[in-house]
């Protein structure tokens, strides 16, 4: 995994899948950041000091709230990838994971509350969506 993230690579016949991927996990996460960002920095537009303050300000928290989102992603990637490769080495077929078959991995590999805190999960991305839709729109 560690040197995938150094050096990715995409598999034949799977680059709309790793583009949806990416669109999915970093867009609407980059969109809310520095739209919410940006519409609460109430600076002096004619102080250079102070717009060099909300641009350090800016990209620490911009970094921060993208850096735990990226191991978020990452964790549930990485989850998932784990459990389609156990039920492979089992002679099970290969799952095929959605919104609503993903509740079942993750009950295999960490129990059953783990479903449950997946559920909050994607609740609390249908308001951050929403959230970023309200601010870009």
């Amino acid at each position: 995994m560690a040197y995938g993230t150094v050096v990715p690579t995409i598999p034949a016949g799977s680059f709309a899948t790793a583009l949806g991927l990416v669109g999915c996990c970093i867009m609407p996460h980059n969109l809310y950041l520095h739209s919410s960002l940006v519409l609460t920095r109430k600076i002096n537009t004619k102080s250079n000091n102070e717009i060099y303050q909300a641009y350090v300000y800016n990209a620490i928290e911009s970094a921060f709230s993208l850096g735990i989102s990226f191991f978020i992603s990452t964790a549930v990637i990485s989850t998932f990838a784990a459990y389609m490769d156990r039920e492979r080495a089992a002679g099970l077929p290969i799952p095929d994971l959605d919104l609503q078959t993903a509740s079942t991995a993750l009950e295999a590999s960490f129990g059953s509350a783990a479903k449950y805190i997946w559920a909050i999960g994607l609740l609390a991305a249908g308001q951050s969506s929403t959230m970023t839709g309200t601010y870009a729109g």
